[in-house]
């Protein structure tokens, strides 16, 4: 163990025990379910022609009479801004001269190491901002833009209402497995898209899923749930959701939350279809520079430079992202009023 000068008394030795780190959870479910397909665009804002294909019934008619006639389909163009989220930060002399590097007694700070913690931090920031921004796309079908650069919401966008089920948690008498089809039943309704869904997932606030694996009629089948085959129940892997798959359903809470909100609102669970494809996109746009411009657009973009005088070494970074909900009809949000 080694020794350093005491803080307080500057002419007494103290032991230097192990570092102690606050590290904040990393939530990115979302991001790891891949519920969001990604796409680079070349441009600042993103496109989108909506085309109804509707069909319709053909009536009969008496010969000689007038035949029906067909129509095209009917088309919509809309167009939507891409937010901007840059993020900097410098490095100074003094933040290396006279230093002691990060959780080392005897070890004086270095130039790559701080580069490097700089990075990590910066890097981890665009990763949390975008979980977030996918979150709030899901929850409450609008663009993270927290500024109001950018507003839009996806629900008035292509004019259409949020299905909504109360569960009723609270009543013993509920049935559970009855709520979860009338979900089913709406997303399969509304999905329009020929896809085939292969699961339904719902997302659920910690206050939601505590109050579903209590309730009368479902807390036998949790208490019998196959933990051995859903390492999530017991909150192994990760070590932060638990789920619980019921009435074909899977409920994984979502505790996830930043700066002290929820990622998902209390009381919420929000439903939504996997295994189908062009539902949930984030388009990303190039970097603001020279040197991008018109290139297809990345995740996250970081540049180094060193001041003229010798002086901070500066580092920039940016996302350019939107997180848009394609068909927002087939997201329902459920809640419980009991």
């Amino acid at each position: 163990m080694a020794t350093i000068r005491s803080f307080d008394k500057p002419f007494e030795l103290v032991d230097y025990t192990e570092e102690l780190l606050v590290i904040p959870n990393t939530w990115g479910l979302v991001g790891q379910m891949g519920i969001f397909e990604e796409e680079g665009v070349s441009q600042h804002t993103i496109t989108v022609e909506k085309i109804d294909q509707s069909l319709n019934l053909i009536t009969d008619r008496v010969r000689g009479e007038r035949n029906n006639m067909n129509k095209d389909y009917t088309r919509e163009l809309h167009s939507f801004v891409v937010p901007h989220f840059p993020l900097d930060d410098y490095i100074k002399p003094e933040d290396i001269q006279g230093q002691r590097a990060y959780g080392e007694a005897n070890m004086e700070e270095q130039l790559g190491m701080v580069r490097a913690r700089k990075l990590e931090r910066i890097r981890r920031n665009h990763a949390v901002t975008l979980e977030a921004a996918r979150m709030q796309a899901l929850t409450a079908g609008t663009v993270y833009a927290p500024n109001g650069t950018v507003a839009n919401d996806w629900y008035s966008s292509f004019n259409v209402i949020r299905k909504e089920v109360d569960f009723d948690l609270g009543t013993a008498a509920t049935d559970v497995i009855a709520k979860g089809e009338e979900v089913v039943a709406h997303i399969q309704d509304n999905i329009l898209s020929g896809d085939m869904v292969t699961e339904i997932v719902a997302l659920c606030s910690g206050e939601f899923f505590s109050k579903l694996i209590s309730q009368a009629g479902v807390k036998e089948a949790y208490k019998y749930y196959t933990s051995t085959q859903e390492p999530n129940r017991n909150r192994l892997g990760s070590g932060l959701y638990r789920e619980f798959v019921h009435g074909g359903v899977r409920y994984i809470e979502y505790r996830g939350k930043y700066n002290g909100s929820d990622l998902i609102p209390a009381g919420d669970a929000y439903f939504l279809p996997m295994g189908v494809t062009e539902m949930f996109k984030t388009y990303f746009s190039p970097a603001n520079k020279f040197g991008f411009v018109n290139t297809t657009g990345e995740q996250a973009y970081v540049f180094e430079y060193a001041g003229s005088k010798d002086e901070e070494i500066v580092l920039q970074s940016e996302s350019n992202f939107i997180n848009m909900l394609r068909r927002p009809q087939i997201v329902v949000r459920g809640h419980t009023s009991t």
